[in-house]
């Protein structure tokens, strides 16, 4: 009843446009996550620093 269950039917369908735009949106998801975490690390332990 989501995302999962949506690219499950669409790999079996073989609808590609779907498929596509599910792995985009489970690949979004995951690098916000992460980008988030890393930010809030940040703020609550000021020794770390990001190096540029």
């Amino acid at each position: 009843d989501g995302i999962g269950r949506l690219l499950v039917e669409s790999i079996e369908k073989r609808d590609y446009p779907i498929t596509q735009a599910c792995v985009l949106i489970v690949a979004l998801s995951y690098v916000l996550v992460n980008l988030l975490t890393d930010s809030l690390y940040r703020f609550a332990d000021p020794r770390v620093k990001f190096a540029s």
